[in-house]
């Protein structure tokens, strides 16, 4: 992507008779008005009017008067993400991108939480763009603490609009940025009290998201950051037992009901994850006892016992075996004792010999 940057930067492409431009194979840009200033730099925000329609029957899937999009952040297609690096302050224009460069072969849902339209398979589309400012860029050391806010605020409009979009993955990505980088104790009163509810509602919200995605230790540490900042928030504390029940860490379950049966005596999903807790304890005993049972009834067995008669009382074939081998001594015996005889018989016969020559 940065050589096409680069390359379209150094040799821009001729303009077509429709007013477009190629900024790489399969995405075209065509500037309506021109802006001022410096173009957008690369982890900047920009803060704009957007709207995308399907190419083949112009409907509009969505609609936005006011949105900020920080350029690098992944938080769009790659042909709207190629286009907005085209921006500066007053820009007005329109992009085109094919279905590779768009949502791709699977396309992507409609939301009424966010009130966009589903987008078909492999479709072709055009969004309509116009950029009213450049703002910070990511993590500026010269943001106050009210504009690090606002950064926050539109960090997650961006996200609960991949959760509402139920892509799970750049929603968790975008949670955990303002998890990262926004500290509640940093403000005063009114704001400290937005900062509070801010990180608490994205921290259950990317709860959620690391649950869909199978990460639950990840999920399970996100939990504990809410409950930091709000140690009796109810979705956090409903979201921490269902964690610990999943990962079978029975005293931090119990723990956390109680303090929310506690606070709620009457809720019926804790009440729920109450039975739930006491079930699963249930069956833990049980497959407990049936392995220490399994591994009593191994120590002693038939095959044992059957061992230790048979080192008491020898067998036939043993009895055999050894009477055989008692013969086997015997005549071993018995031959060094008649060679013995021949030996001493020859020494005396030679001595008379010698004796009476």
């Amino acid at each position: 992507k940065k050589f096409f940057i680069k390359k379209m930067e150094e040799e821009p492409n001729e303009i077509d008779a429709e007013g477009y431009r190629e900024l790489m194979p399969g995405v075209r840009y065509k500037e309506i008005e021109s802006g001022k200033g410096e173009q957008v730099e690369y982890k900047q925000a920009v803060i704009c009017s957007l709207e995308g329609k399907l190419i083949s029957c112009g409907t509009i899937f969505e609609k936005f008067e006011r949105k900020m999009l920080r350029v690098g952040d992944g938080d769009v297609p790659p042909g709207l993400e190629l286009g907005l690096r085209q921006l500066r302050e007053g820009t007005k224009c329109q992009v085109r991108a094919e279905w590779r460069f768009a949502y791709g072969e699977h396309g992507r849902p409609g939301s009424k939480e966010e009130n966009t339209m589903a987008i078909p398979p492999k479709a072709q589309v055009e969004w309509s763009i116009k950029c009213h400012r450049l703002w910070f860029r990511e993590a500026d050391e010269t943001m106050t603490p009210a504009e690090a806010l606002e950064d926050a605020r539109n960090k997650k409009i961006l996200g609960n609009e991949h959760f509402h979009h139920e892509n799970w993955r750049k929603a968790a990505s975008n949670y955990q940025d303002i998890l990262k980088n926004l500290n509640p104790w940093n403000y005063q009163e009114e704001e400290r009290n937005e900062a509070e509810t801010l990180y608490v509602d994205c921290g259950n919200n990317l709860v959620i998201a690391l649950i869909k995605l199978d990460e639950w230790l990840k999920s399970e540490r996100a939990v504990c950051d809410v409950l930091t900042v709000a140690p009796e928030n109810k979705k956090a504390l409903y979201r921490a037992i269902q964690i610990s029940l999943h990962l079978s860490k029975w005293p931090e379950s119990q723990a956390a009901l109680q303090i929310a049966i506690e606070k709620w005596p009457n809720s019926i999903p804790f009440r729920e994850q109450y039975k739930t807790l006491q079930e699963h304890k249930r069956k833990y005993k049980q497959r407990k006892s049936k392995i220490s049972a399994q591994m009593s009834k191994q120590l002693i067995t038939p095959s044992s016992a059957s061992s230790s008669s048979a080192l008491s009382t020898p067998s036939a074939t043993d009895f055999s075996m050894s009477t055989a081998t008692k013969q086997k001594d015997l005549s071993q015996k018995s031959w060094w004792w008649w060679t013995s005889v021949a030996v001493v018989a020859s020494s005396a016969v030679l001595f008379a010999a010698l004796i009476l020559v």
